[in-house]
């Protein structure tokens, strides 16, 4: 299977989106008088037979899913485009690449190096979405570089040079995407991204909401090998030195070409998209933003080219270190050879934003091609807002159990939306532990437990902090206001709101409320700052929603101030206490979104007896004064 995720940065017109490492800044040609001559390169798309080729492919099972064809090009500042020089002497070079036809075009540089003091951006046709500025951080001792797709068959490269240093830029190859690429601005609301109808959003409740961290940790992945690229999913995972070592999970098949694996200078282009997910139950009205990382070193992989007889694995370390300001997570683990009867799987189908399947069936042993104990055989449940199953793109995506620990890999499977009873198979961890070969290279034990601790399982760990944010309402008729709360892990100690289309547009207070005159999609953005200055960001693409069928839709929330449970994960007896006596009722949820208790609570404190229930993870509701609190609880008898 081949789920993969890239880490896209959109932005409506009027708003820089930036995703790789990058300095927020805006490309001098945007604030400048110019010239509008700008010299364009041409190049010749692949052939139809070429891309007929690939899309006649089998991509869900031992073959990843490939959306582009990489063409060789010739591009660099020395020899093309157009320089000219700004009032403060600085100078600016510019440069339109086209293939006819593209839906995205992504470029591969041989050669990379930024001087100190210069910027560099790729942006598209009509600039709303612009990638950069990448500066002197961008620069890596390989010297190889890449950057996320810019969709259209269009772009544009810009320089900002300060000083004397020329940069060493060299496009030496750029792929043209034909498939599994969103198309942000033309899509209905109804008909974002390239995923299958029954799919469920990440962030949908119930289903999503007890896994916030894990969707920290899950990824989709711009593999190249060779000449094609394309989409696999998978996720960070932790080690029992909880140093947060960025290695990422995900499957043996996702490197492997017609003949031969993903190359070190293929990996070290690889682009690893963090964060791309609705914001809602419902998909976006525009690509969401995204975090990335580019590059990457094979650490230890099941290693034959071939899902038969192996569990399929790929273990991969970041070529950068995990920014502490994006609060990725890395996700737990465990080695047994063991399933619970619940649990899911986080993915990104054909390349779309982040979905989420689950199960409530026992997965079983089995192995590719039925006999054998290399994988996890797992059946999807219809849940209330879909029936999650796994498309191309989502090969490499994590299974984890009730525990949230990962148990296995995607290879791949028969479920689709038009037949949800099929099965897919997951490479077992507890077999790529140290069952699919003798050396280091074909194991995950030496790098997941480098402390030789002998443990069987291991719970995530959350790497820095994050800002985050929720609004009563993103759903209002015009004149209406909403009222936005903190929702991170970061401290802050001062807040910087902006609310695009709104009233006030910027403001420091705590919670402000904000009022939107007019119909429309609006962007948020939070940058909160703490005591040590360090400066944390979330930005929501088309976040709030205006027209006039708006309503007070109230988003519901989890809450920590309320109400509390105890002990989490439970043994049977679970204890909850709340601020007040007030009249209120009590209700437990499934995974599946299905009311299994409820009773009233109108004192401060009671305590419920599970032990009849099966294991797994739930949700608990407190219905009060007219709200709605929610929170997440593991049984573990």
């Amino acid at each position: 299977m081949n789920k993969l995720i890239i880490s896209l940065s959109f932005v409506l017109i009027s708003t820089i989106s930036f995703a790789q490492i990058s300095k927020e800044s805006t490309p001098p040609s945007f604030e400048n008088r110019l010239s509008t001559d700008v010299p364009t390169i041409d190049l010749l798309k692949p052939s139809n037979s070429e891309i007929e080729k690939i899309i006649n492919e089998e991509d869900k099972n031992g073959s990843f899913y490939k959306f582009g064809l990489i063409i060789e090009s010739d591009i660099s500042p020395q020899t093309h485009g157009k320089w000219e020089e700004l009032e403060n002497g600085n100078r600016v070079w510019r440069l339109n690449v086209r293939i006819e036809g593209a839906k995205a075009l992504g470029l591969y540089y041989d050669s990379f190096w930024i001087p100190s003091g210069g910027e560099f951006f790729v942006y598209n046709h009509d600039k709303s979405q612009i990638l950069g500025a990448y500066t002197s951080s961008n620069n890596k001792s390989h010297g190889l570089f890449s950057n996320e797709l810019i969709e259209g068959e269009f772009l544009t490269l810009e320089y900002h040079q300060k000083g004397n240093s020329m940069p060493i830029i060299h496009i030496n190859e750029i792929s043209y995407c034909f498939r599994g690429v969103n198309n942000v601005f033309k899509k209905d609301i109804n008909d974002f991204g390239s995923s299958d109808d029954c799919q469920v959003n990440s962030d949908c409740h119930p289903e999503g909401q007890i896994w916030k961290n894990e969707k920290r940790s899950a990824c989709r992945i711009n593999v190249r090998v060779g000449n094609t690229a394309g989409w696999c999913s998978g996720a960070l995972i932790n080690n029992t030195a909880e140093n947060c070592t960025p290695y990422v999970l995900t499957a043996d098949h996702c490197a492997w070409g017609t003949n031969s694996y993903a190359t070190a200078s293929d990996m070290s282009q690889w682009i690893f998209y963090f964060l791309y997910m609705s914001d809602f139950c419902e998909d976006p009205n525009s690509n969401p933003n995204s975090t990335s990382y580019a590059g990457c070193d094979l650490i230890s992989s099941s290693g034959t080219g071939n899902i038969n007889s192996t569990s399929d694995f790929y273990l991969i370390e970041l070529e950068d270190a995990l920014n502490p300001t994006h609060g990725l997570y890395l996700s737990g683990w465990n080695k047994n050879n063991s399933a619970s009867n619940t649990g899911v799987s986080i993915h990104h189908p054909s390349g779309d934003i982040q979905k989420i399947s689950t199960y409530t069936v026992t997965p079983t042993t089995s192995g590719w091609n039925g006999g054998g104990s290399t994988h996890w055989r797992v059946k999807w449940a219809g849940t209330t807002n879909g029936h999650g199953v796994t498309e191309g793109g989502s090969s490499g995506s994590p299974l984890y159990n009730s525990q949230k620990q990962i148990i296995g890999d995607l290879s791949g499977g028969s479920s689709y939306c038009n037949f949800t009873n099929g099965r897919d198979l997951y490479g077992k961890l507890s077999y790529s532990w140290d069952q699919n070969g003798n050396s280091n290279n074909r194991k995950l034990k030496p790098w997941l437990d480098p402390t030789n601790s002998g443990v069987s399982s291991m719970n995530g760990l959350l790497c820095g902090a994050y800002a985050d944010f929720t609004a009563t309402h993103y759903h209002i008729n015009p004149g209406g206001e909403t009222t936005f709360s903190y929702d991170g892990t970061a401290t802050p100690n001062e807040y910087a709101w902006t609310f695009f289309g709104g009233n006030p547009v910027t403001t420091s207070e705590t919670s402000p409320t904000v009022t939107y005159a007019n119909d429309g999609y609006y962007n948020v953005k939070l940058k909160v700052t703490d005591e040590n200055n360090i400066e944390y960001t979330e930005l929501k693409t088309q976040y709030v929603k205006v027209d006039a069928n708006g309503s007070n839709n109230s988003i519901n929330e989890l809450d920590n101030l309320n109400f509390n449970i105890f002990p989490n994960p439970s043994n049977g007896i679970l204890h909850l206490t709340k601020d007040k006596i007030e009249k209120s009722t009590i209700s437990i949820l499934n995974v599946l979104g299905q009311e299994v208790y409820q009773t009233e609570f109108n004192n401060q404190t009671t305590s419920i007896d599970l032990s009849s229930f099966e294991n797994g993870a739930y949700l608990i509701k407190l219905n009060i004064a007219n709200s709605v609190l929610t929170k997440q609880f593991i049984l573990n008898k």
